[in-house]
């Protein structure tokens, strides 16, 4: 499908290129030990819209070890497909709930359980309702795991 360009180049900033120009250069969140918040936590469609999925976004705070953090309020995300999975010992849809249960109860939160996809959503905005604002996390994060974060404590703030 061909995009027809002219309508947005028409309306572009004259000063576009020169905003490109001194643009500071992108950088991906490095991999490294964060205190963050839970901005987001529920289970929604996937960009395809073909299956569910997981969905964490976290905002970093500070440092674990208290050192200057040059990372704050940048975000890290976590998203778990959780239907449509390949069917396998290895991985499927319920080692991938499994996995999503296993993530949360690091969080201190023990009664999640699985009864079917609409009550799984219900239950994790719920437990997103009760820790938003009143729970930061410890995490380990490394992007290109399957696993990119890794919850080592959670504490109340």
């Amino acid at each position: 499908m061909a995009v027809d360009f002219s309508a947005f180049d028409a309306m572009m900033d004259p000063n576009l290129q020169e905003d490109v120009k001194n643009a500071k250069e992108f950088a991906d969140v490095p991999n490294g030990d964060y205190i963050v918040g839970i901005d987001r936590m529920e289970v929604k469609l996937t960009k395809a819209k073909d299956k569910l999925m997981f969905s964490a976004q976290l905002s970093i705070k500070e440092n674990s070890d208290g050192s200057t953090c040059t990372q704050k309020g940048r975000k890290i995300f976590f998203n778990r497909v959780i239907s449509g999975n390949k069917t396998s010992e290895n991985w499927n849809d319920g080692r991938a709930i499994k996995s999503v249960i296993t993530w949360i109860s690091k969080m201190g939160i023990d009664d999640l359980v699985f009864v079917n996809y609409s009550d799984f959503a219900e239950q994790v905005l719920d437990i997103f309702q009760e820790v938003q604002g009143t729970v930061e996390l410890d995490v380990i994060y490394k992007a290109d795991d399957f696993n990119p974060i890794t919850i080592n404590e959670a504490f109340d703030i």
